[in-house]
């Protein structure tokens, strides 16, 4: 990950290309760089470079180009750190052919291996790396040095989810494309086309653009665009459309706010984590843990979930799993209540450390005084390389991708599903988890991202729901079990960005102080999925209606008892409590969404917040 873009023609490459870049900015990366090829020198000249866009841009003003076709690339590291030698383009061996690609080759170890043991070097730690090595094998075979051809019969062997763009010495008019799963569009010009990851990089030059299929691959020159098709192994017609977005729509891919394109990526998020995450045989599979590392796991006897905001909210979640599934006892806290208590810890606990950013700087603070106490330290993020995940004894990342609004929606929904995948993994790790336990398990969570799209669809009665209520000033949050902590995020959520007062308690608690709270003005959102405290809840919501309060309802397919009782009514599909928060959460973003946006909030960027809190 994370932005492509390609292009062949009349004019000088390197503009074309790092404007295009600029354009991809927004999607968040580590690294850049380009690979054109110069005419005069007849050979690739290739620029990378670590950090943003500026550095390229320098180090690419110290050579003179005579280039009219190129690849450039923004990176998200997901496999190997942020650096000059993992960023793309990469090469392949005979330094013929350069790629771009954005996604996951989930089989690279194994074909890293075959190709080690055919003596192929490998420079980068990159899965990408190993697609251009591949590719360039095959090219070695091809008559005339075909790169089509490499393509063709290299892909197939390749399993994951992704985009390549390409580009060969030998054949320098012809750009090749190939998207599986991963977005990818050609950009059709007069005299001039271009290949991108997304609309937003192609606007300033056309707006007549070919969206690439799964399986497609495209043979680009500067006169036409030809489409193979790698499942019909057929010549195809993809019929290029006309564009009318502006480019701050085209980057939002046609949704009003990244906060809610965001909130509809979360099913393929989920689909993505239980990828890696899960094996053939349905175990459960961590590669960024260090050798030796789950032996220290089996000696644990206790468990600290440490982070800020959302991350406490997943944490908590987390808690409740490994608790159940571990029978360790578990601990959450607020990291700058941690880093403060002077906590005693020793090398018999694990402290979990949960960030999207790996920067946050109390979090930082916590795992130094976790690794100064002598805990074993393991850190939950999303960014490859950041601060926490390089400092921390292990890391697992939770590949949610960049989140470009403020208000945490994917990296959310990825943390919960990433702690509970931990939870069973460490249940599994200590006994405490039959096999067959395990897979009823995962069986059941494969389900979710498919549950999860169902919700989403129901965003016209959250809509209105929300049109009820907006301008109500104080929202009260109750849950239960695993979704007490729903309860507390439902509330963060409507805070951040409506402004609105919003507070979540354990529903238990309704009688020891916010049941005085309850009128007919103040919606009170209950969580009350299928779970062994669904009866207490159920009472909660009768006592809030005894007193005149409006009770908005989150409960499972098919209940009766909410149907008579809820002013309002959202249904999730039935699954077993632990992963009900995944479900539960999406309702409760679509209402702080929809509250915010008729309130006229700027949801993406609302007041006083940052993405990252890098200060204390």
């Amino acid at each position: 990950m994370c932005g492509i873009i390609g292009y062949i023609g009349y004019r000088n490459a390197v503009p074309v290309l790092m404007q295009g870049l600029e354009q991809l900015e927004y999607r968040g990366y580590d690294s850049a760089g380009i690979a054109c090829y110069d005419h005069k020198k007849a050979d690739f000249i290739l620029v990378k470079e670590k950090g943003k866009l500026a550095a390229l841009r320098e180090k690419v003003g110290d050579f003179c180009f005579d280039a009219h076709v190129g690849i450039g690339h923004t990176r998200w590291a997901t496999h190997g750190e942020p650096s000059r030698v993992n960023a793309h383009p990469h090469t392949d061996a005979s330094e013929r052919i350069a790629l771009v690609h954005n996604g996951i080759i989930e089989n690279y170890d194994t074909l890293k291996k075959e190709l080690q043991r055919k003596k192929i070097r490998f420079v980068s730690q990159t899965d990408t790396e190993v697609g251009v090595q591949l590719i360039g094998r095959q090219y070695g075979k091809t008559p005339q040095k075909d790169l089509f051809e490499a393509a063709k019969e290299a892909i197939p062997k390749i399993h994951g989810y992704f985009a390549f763009a390409l580009l060969s010495k030998d054949h320098p008019e012809t750009l090749i494309a190939y998207k599986r799963s991963n977005p990818l569009v050609i950009g059709i010009g007069q005299g001039e086309n271009f290949v991108a990851s997304d609309v937003t990089a192609l606007l300033p030059y056309t707006r007549q653009v070919v969206y690439l299929e799964d399986d497609d691959l495209a043979v680009v020159t500067r006169k036409d665009v030809r489409v193979f098709s790698l499942k019909s192994h057929s010549w195809v017609r993809r019929s290029p459309v006309t564009v009318h977005w502006n480019i701050s729509q085209a980057r939002k891919q046609g949704y009003p706010h990244f906060m809610l394109k965001e909130m509809h990526e979360q099913p393929e998020v989920l689909k993505n984590i239980l990828k890696k995450r899960i094996t053939k045989k349905e175990d459960i599979f961590f590669d960024t843990l260090p050798r030796g590392f789950p032996g220290r796991l089996k000696q644990i006897e206790q468990v600290y979930m440490v982070s800020c905001g959302t991350a406490h909210h997943a944490g908590l979640v987390g808690s409740l799993a490994i608790e159940q599934y571990t029978r360790l006892p578990c601990r959450t806290q607020v990291s700058s209540e941690f880093r403060y208590g002077n906590p005693i810890l020793s090398r018999k606990d694990l402290v979990v450390l949960i960030t999207q950013s790996g920067e946050t700087a109390d979090t930082l603070a916590a795992l130094r005084e976790a690794k100064a106490k002598g805990a074993a330290t393991l850190a939950v993020v999303n960014v490859v390389g950041s601060t926490i995940a390089r400092e921390a004894d292990a890391v697992i990342y939770t590949h949610a991708g960049p989140e470009i609004g403020v208000a945490s929606t994917k990296a959310y929904i990825a943390q919960l599903a990433t702690l509970l995948l931990l939870a069973f993994y460490l249940g599994k790790l200590r006994k405490k988890i039959q096999t067959s336990q395990l897979k009823r398990l995962i069986k059941d969570f494969k389900k979710i991202p498919d549950q999860c799209s169902k919700v989403l669809k129901e965003g016209k009665r959250f809509e209105a729901c929300a049109k009820k209520y907006f301008s109500r000033r104080n929202f009260l949050y109750l849950g239960r079990g695993y979704n007490y902590p729903t309860a507390l995020e439902g509330a963060l959520k409507l805070k951040e960005i409506s402004y609105a007062h919003a507070h979540g308690y354990a529903a238990g608690e309704m009688k020891h102080g916010p049941i005085a709270l309850i009128d007919h003005e103040q919606p009170v959102i209950c969580i009350a999925p299928d779970s062994p405290t669904y009866d207490k809840m159920i009472s909660n919501i009768q006592e809030i209606k005894a007193r005149d309060g409006i009770v908005v309802a989150i409960g499972s397919q098919g209940d009766q008892n909410l149907e008579k009782i809820a002013d309002d009514l959202f249904m999730i599909p039935k699954t077993i409590e632990v992963f009900s928060p995944i479900l539960t959460v999406i309702p409760l973003q679509f209402l702080a969404y929809r509250v915010a946006v008729l309130n006229g909030r700027d949801v993406d960027q609302p007041r006083n917040l940052a993405k990252s809190v890098t200060v204390e």
